[in-house]
């Protein structure tokens, strides 16, 4: 039998352990599917339906012997968990849908592929963590009342999944990484098994082969793997910095973010447009803000008297880029701080704003493709301010996204022109360049040119003659 004070402890651990889980499982997948509430969403709609039969699965349970249960389905969650979550795992399993499926179909979607991961990866060891709770109500006295031993069995489930959610994202997967932290959660399932223990010799014998052979398994998957594939690794992304002869490449989540020529600082060619745009229409002593930092390439080549003002959510870029990507500082000031979050708690007007947001290669944050968001930035632009944005969409305009994101663009300004890399059926960037909508706008009306009138010539004889001053 478990003592009610073992039996607390590991209920608490349990807990702990279940929320890191979903904050390490949507980490881990964010590289491959973006962060976004659908992604999020079907995480925790699987998470709590394993949960549940798991719940189930414990209270209908018979076996007298329920520390055996307990320690088995402990030693099984720790490979799910040390191994299933490790990021070459992930990346396997993700990968290899494309492998697979060549043809295409509903199996390369991001979402389908999430959903198959927590279903076969993360369910099963939520299943085995959720039976903890009922099997643990055996070590209340039987004087106990049943509904005040479930109350505090599920308090203390509760209060532990708290504390796992808050020490994961803001202290283990915030200063020690993402690896650290499931090595770390993984060393605490090994301590609930330890406070199971029975006095049986070969049980005991098997638990300290079994950790002598997992753990280190565990810690190279996780802690070791990271420090070798990656420069640095945030709450928020995997960064990585590639260089070759040509330059250097800042990788953000699989996503080749940023570029830096290796003779004049050039990066990708659409950075490039957006900068001739800007110093085009900025003069010294303008105020550009950025939302999206990426490395910081905008200004990398010198700011010509304009104060870059980059606001990026992961406050932890800025040190990387200047380290690893820049080799020095950066041109500009550097807010750590969402963008939409900024925008409502600044009220500052900007000669230009700059969007290029990204989670991943090619998912945007869902709260900054709406027509508030357009629309918040409208209103923080001067009168006569330029709004600068890449989307990474189809130019041809033939999906529910492409031809949505650019009739909300329109929608909340004035005047737009796009600039596109490439003209094709496929994904290409997409730079819009437009203007602030206002009542005081003082540009003429656009209407529809006619054969019963002479309107096109006059106003293509009249603009000949203004690129002729």
């Amino acid at each position: 039998m478990i003592s009610p004070r073992k039996a607390a402890v590991v209920l608490f651990l349990e807990g702990f352990v279940s929320s890191a889980l979903q904050m390490t499982t949507i980490r881990q997948t964010t590289p491959f599917v973006g962060s976004s509430v659908l992604s999020t969403s079907v995480v925790i709609s699987v998470f709590l339906a394993a949960l549940a039969i798991g719940y189930y699965a414990g209270g209908r349970s018979r076996i007298v012997d329920y520390p055996s249960l307990l320690r088995r389905n402990i030693y099984i969650s720790v490979l799910f968990f040390g191994i299933g979550h490790s990021y070459p795992f992930v990346k396997l399993f993700f990968d290899s849908f494309s492998n697979l499926f060549p043809q295409g179909g509903i199996f390369l979607y991001p979402l389908t592929q999430l959903f198959l991961f927590c279903f076969f990866i993360m369910s099963p060891l939520v299943f085995f963590l959720g039976q903890t709770v009922p099997l643990l109500l055996n070590s209340w006295s039987e004087e106990v009342r049943k509904s005040e031993a479930a109350g505090n069995a599920t308090a203390l489930s509760t209060v532990g999944n708290v504390f796992g959610c808050l020490i994961c994202s803001l202290v283990l997967m915030y200063f020690l990484g993402v690896g650290f932290s499931i090595t770390f959660n993984c060393g605490i399932l090994f301590l609930c098994i330890y406070l199971l223990r029975s006095d049986s010799l070969v049980r005991g014998y098997f638990f300290v082969f079994y950790l002598l052979l997992i753990f280190p398994l565990i810690f190279a998957a996780n802690i070791g793997f990271e420090k070798r594939a990656f420069t640095k690794t945030t709450p928020y992304s995997n960064i990585n910095i590639n260089t070759n002869d040509f330059g250097r490449e800042l990788i953000i989540n699989r996503s080749r973010s940023s570029f830096l020529s290796k003779s004049d600082k050039k990066g990708w060619p659409y950075i490039e447009t957006m900068k001739n745009a800007l110093f085009d229409k900025l003069q010294p002593g303008s105020q550009a803000l950025v939302l999206g930092a990426g490395g910081f390439t905008l200004s990398a080549e010198g700011s010509r008297g304009v104060t870059f003002n980059y606001v990026d959510v992961d406050d932890q870029l800025k040190d990387v880029a200047e380290k690893y990507f820049l080799d020095g500082s950066i041109d500009g000031k550097f807010i750590p701080q969402d963008a939409r979050s900024f925008l409502l708690s600044n009220s500052a007007k900007w000669d230009a704003v700059v969007v290029d947001l990204y989670s991943n290669a090619s998912m945007m944050p869902g709260h900054t493709v709406t027509l508030e968001f357009f629309s918040l930035i409208n209103k923080r632009l001067k009168d006569d301010g330029l709004l600068v944005m890449n989307v990474i969409a189809n130019p041809q305009l033939n999906d529910a996204f492409s031809i949505s994101i650019d009739a909300t663009i329109r929608a909340a300004f004035s005047r737009c022109i796009t600039d596109i890399s490439a003209y094709r059926d496929g994904l290409v960037n997409v730079v819009y360049f437009c203007h602030r909508r206002s009542s005081r706008d003082g540009f003429p009306v656009a209407t529809l040119y006619t054969d019963d009138t002479t309107r096109a010539t006059v106003d293509s004889y009249l603009l000949s003659l203004r690129s002729l001053r």
